[in-house]
């Protein structure tokens, strides 16, 4: 690649960067401004805004040559104009002109750097977008002139403005964009660091141990205590420089919403909370599969359609909640629907019919049933709904992400998906432990008690082990046992860690407890093979490799009770 063509590369990755959030911000609007015309609110006060926001876009789009985008920009822009300048062009079909050219914006900008877009792509929606023009306007033409003015000094305002806040601030000049590839890298190399730091504190131990105290030692103490707080202020600002809020990813959701509501005859109203909360880019990246599956299945299968929910004394419109919080080390992400609720006995009936769980079983087992892959309560096929294929890809994304899901169902009132994500998938809090002089990487967030094992608490039931903890009966698993190594027998362990994941949980085994560290997660290669329970390895301090245990496979596997 040539110098100019690498430049013109970066500008092309640079002009995406920028304007797809303003695509997005726009077409969460026009379908804001469907629903509020619908509904016979003016929403007078979403207008003007976007304007400015169009008139970017095009802008923008000219500087790079894309002239079917321009063109684009340019015809939203009048459909904008016209809608300010003459309520009564507040129509349904300008309304989807709206929406239909907000889409085919996202879309066109998304694919600019792959493939420029071309004249045809955005021809056939100028000329609708001109025959909608074409027709008489619904105002007085002193009314329109007056509409006019008051747009344009409202736009001259807003320009302004916007040249007087980048004129008293340095916010802009502050801010550099760089390869993400590049924040890679340097995590790779701080991750090689906390090796090294983990070797230096060991080494520290085995001296002290050694030698007693002294004068160099406790130089030397002090020394890796500042060292200690170095590298985490570290940590911290390279995580944030990988972080970004969660709103990029639920920004594409509210189109999803009102095209699949639409195409199941159903009113749904999309409320997105949080939108300011980090995540790690690396976890946004995959969790937008799970969510469009997540609300897919609350409109096709959780909201009842407009007639039920009269009769039930419900609102006609649905309401989809879609809201972020962090909590501690981890980012929860609830999908809440005010539908049905799960239809527990017909799920019975399913799961019995397929040989999946007999008759009178627990609501909450029968709940998870729904992530089995093929498992589904609908019986006619359609592009959405019926293959099984849903939800159990929700459950594989979020596992691999080192994150949880739960239901929450209450029948009539709806039904609430709860989803437990790691802020990073590139350093794990985790509890180190040893079974049979091999040690293994627990993740902190799933360990929820530690102690020394009483042999007399331990009752074999049916050739399982089993334990009463914090009042009720809990399975107990030997860690050799579950890692394929040589058993010492149950009550040969030392210690136990209770782990828990979705409201279920196990007592593991083991040998030693040895202590809490920050590892760098480095995956496996495939072609070592590795058992179910592990999701990837570690390189502790001492040099020793450290297989990360994987507690929601633990949980799922039956057969090592």
């Amino acid at each position: 690649m040539s110098g100019d063509e690498h430049v013109f590369t970066e500008l092309i990755r640079d002009y995406v960067a920028e304007c797809l959030p303003h695509a997005e911000q726009v077409t969460d609007t026009f379908v804001e401004l469907e629903r509020c015309w619908s509904e016979g609110i003016p929403a007078d006060e979403l207008l003007p805004g976007l304007k400015g926001t169009l008139h970017t876009l095009k802008g923008n789009s000219a500087m790079m040559g894309f002239a079917p985008l321009q063109a684009l920009a340019h015809a939203l822009e009048d459909v904008c104009a016209r809608c300010t300048s003459d309520p009564g062009s507040r129509t349904p079909e300008a309304a989807d002109l709206l929406v239909e050219g907000g889409s085919l914006l996202i879309d066109l900008i998304r694919d600019a750097a792959a493939t420029p877009p071309a004249p045809e792509a955005t021809a056939d929606f100028v000329a609708r977008v001109g025959r909608l023009l074409e027709a008489p306007a619904a105002v007085e033409p002193d009314r329109r002139e007056t509409d006019r003015r008051e747009t344009d000094r409202r736009e001259g305002d807003r320009r302004r403005d916007d040249r007087r806040g980048s004129a008293g601030s340095g916010d802009a000049g502050s801010a550099v964009r760089i390869d993400f590839r590049l924040l890679d890298t340097m995590l790779e190399i701080f991750g090689e660091s906390m090796i090294d730091h983990a070797a230096l504190h060991d080494a520290h131990r085995r001296l002290l141990h050694r030698l007693g105290t002294c004068p160099e030692l406790g130089d030397l103490d002090r020394t890796l205590v500042s060292l200690d707080s170095t590298m985490k202020r570290f940590e911290n600002a390279l995580m944030r420089t990988r972080m970004l809020p969660v709103s990029t990813v639920f920004g594409r959701f509210t189109r999803l919403v009102r095209d699949v509501a639409r195409s199941e005859g159903k009113r749904v109203r999309l409320v997105a909370t949080g939108g300011e909360t980090l995540l790690d880019k690396t976890v946004l990246d995959r969790l937008g599969e799970p969510l469009v599956h997540l609300l897919t299945n609350a409109i096709v299968h959780g909201i009842e359609p407009e007639a039920d929910r009269v009769a039930a004394g419900k609102p006609a419109e649905a309401s989809l909640v879609l809201r972020a919080a962090p909590i501690s080390d981890r980012v929860v992400i609830t999908v809440s629907d005010n539908g049905r609720g799960l239809d527990v006995a017909r799920i019975q009936a399913k799961a019995e019919a397929l040989g999946l769980a007999p008759a009178g079983g627990d609501a909450e087992q029968l709940s998870n049933l729904i992530f089995r892959s093929g498992f589904s309560t609908t019986d006619q096929v359609s592009t959405l709904a019926g293959r099984g294929v849903g939800l159990d890809v929700v459950a594989q994304s979020i596992r691999e992400l080192g994150g949880t899901i739960e239901i929450r169902s209450v029948p009539g009132k709806g039904v609430t998906f709860v989803l437990g994500l790691p802020l990073t998938l590139a350093i794990m809090k985790s509890l180190i432990v040893e079974v049979d002089r091999e040690r293994y990487a627990v993740p902190l967030s799933h360990v929820v008690e530690t102690a020394r094992v009483d042999p007399a608490a331990i009752h074999d039931i049916n050739r399982h082990g089993v334990t009463i903890w914090r009042g009720h009966p809990v399975a107990v698993t030997d860690g050799g046992v579950l890692l394929g190594s040589p058993s010492a027998g149950e009550h040969a362990r030392s210690f136990y860690l209770v782990i828990t994941s979705g409201g279920r949980r196990r007592v593991i085994l083991v040998d030693r407890l040895i202590g809490y560290q920050d590892v760098v997660v480095k995956g496996l290669d495939p072609a070592l093979g590795r058992p179910d329970v592990v999701s990837g390895a570690a390189i502790l301090g001492d040099g020793r490799v450290a297989c990360i245990l994987d507690p929601v496979r633990i949980l799922d596997q039956r057969s090592a009770a």
